[in-house]
């Protein structure tokens, strides 16, 4: 067996998943992503940019056959630039939860509900 998957505290699975992630230091308008794979430890995804070592990042991931998305916060723990220009990022999750239909606005992304 891998020794990488020995050490995993939680089992990952490769999920094309979409994501919107905000970098919460500098206060920015969220980002379109897709999970490479996920558990429920962290998440690697793909970005068009580079999203810095060490961010903390708020996440909103959307899976398959749920209404409401999963909500998360991380710490960026590594960056991989791919050939094609995109970046892998690992994200740590330190925080996770479930936001019901009536939340599906994220204050956590920064988006404001008008009723």
């Amino acid at each position: 067996m891998d020794q990488i998957a020995t050490k995993r505290k939680y089992p990952r699975f490769d999920k094309d998943c979409e994501i919107r992630f905000k970098i919460l230091e500098l206060d920015q308008m969220p980002h379109s992503a897709t999970t490479v794979n996920i558990s429920g430890g962290g998440a690697c995804f793909r970005s068009e940019s580079e999203v810095p070592t060490g961010s903390v990042i708020a996440v909103e991931i959307r899976l398959p056959n749920t209404k409401s998305p999963v909500v998360a916060m991380g710490k960026v723990s590594w960056v991989k630039p791919n050939k094609d220009g995109t970046f892998d990022n690992g994200v740590e999750f330190w925080w996770l939860g479930y936001r019901g239909e009536e939340e599906a606005d994220t204050v956590a992304l920064g988006n404001t509900r008008t009723e």
